[in-house]
């Protein structure tokens, strides 16, 4: 036979009385507010140091994709310019072969100049551009001085006559032009004594 469990007293607290102790504040939900604030706070404070640390990744990101950018196209223009570099010499022969090609007609000399076109038309598709003339002034970042010469109606400190062309890929010096320079006035009576 079964029987049946014995039923357990329920404790109900007593409901507040008309009397002063419903104008007591409940103490426990001041404290679960002040409690909940506290951690929103915190989790506010959490949330903007996450955001302000993303916008920064995101800025270094950035300027890292920026930087890898100019380092890969600064590689591109080097090896670029290497290579065109090994030209030159070839684009010149071109040249001179095509030169002597004129003195001399024939279907040889048409292949040849038109060797030598092509080697140009190559150069300056590139940007490939050719300096150094005389009678302009002297510049040691693009040219190498390998003579003093005076010459008729250049200016001292001017390209008196040029040795060997210079060449320019954009701002960059791919040859420096070899040039005499014609020298100061009165550097000869110097150089005499």
């Amino acid at each position: 036979m079964a029987t049946d469990p014995e039923p357990q007293e329920t404790h109900v607290p007593p409901a507040p009385d008309a009397g002063g102790d419903a104008e007591q504040p409940d103490e426990p939900l001041d404290a679960d507010l002040s409690a909940l604030a506290g951690e929103v706070q915190g989790l506010s404070a959490r949330v903007a140091d996450l955001t302000d640390r993303l916008t920064r990744a995101r800025a270094d990101y950035d300027n890292l994709h920026k930087r890898v950018s100019r380092e890969a196209e600064a590689e591109r223009d080097r090896v670029k310019a290497r290579v065109l570099e090994g030209f030159l010499q070839v684009f010149e022969y071109g040249q001179m072969a095509a030169r002597e090609a004129e003195k001399h007609p024939g279907a040889l000399a048409e292949g040849v100049k038109m060797v030598a076109r092509e080697f140009e038309r190559l150069i300056e598709r590139e940007g490939v551009q050719g300096f150094g003339a005389a009678g302009e002034p002297f510049d040691a970042a693009r040219h190498e001085a390998v003579a003093e010469e005076p010459a008729a109606g250049v200016e001292a400190g001017h390209v008196s006559r040029v040795i060997q062309t210079g060449y320019l890929l954009g701002s960059r010096v791919l040859r420096y032009a070899k040039v005499a320079v014609a020298p100061a006035a009165g550097h000869d009576d110097q150089e005499e004594e």
